[in-house]
């Protein structure tokens, strides 16, 4: 069977190998992963199943940053009222 790597992978899913890689130990059980050096091997396969995973995984463990107005600049006070 065909079967890509994890920098492949990590391009199907937009994605940076580093967080490909999170996403797989996050999926896999530790007795299947590839140990310290090791390389996983992904079936082509899997890809389509893994995209699904991958958006759950997404939604599950990604911060999404705060809109910037939602954040008050240090030491500003609304509560004062504005002298002319």
């Amino acid at each position: 069977m065909a079967t890509i790597n994890v920098t492949e992978l990590a391009e199907k899913l937009e994605t940076t190998p580093r967080t490909a890689r999170k996403f797989l130990r996050s999926i896999t059980p530790v007795e299947e992963q590839p140990g310290k050096g090791g390389r996983w091997s992904i079936q082509k396969a899997q890809v389509r199943s893994l995209t699904k995973k991958f958006q759950d995984y997404q939604d599950e463990h990604m911060r999404v940053p705060e809109a910037p107005d939602a954040i008050e600049p240090e030491g500003r006070d609304d509560t004062e009222e504005l002298e002319d």
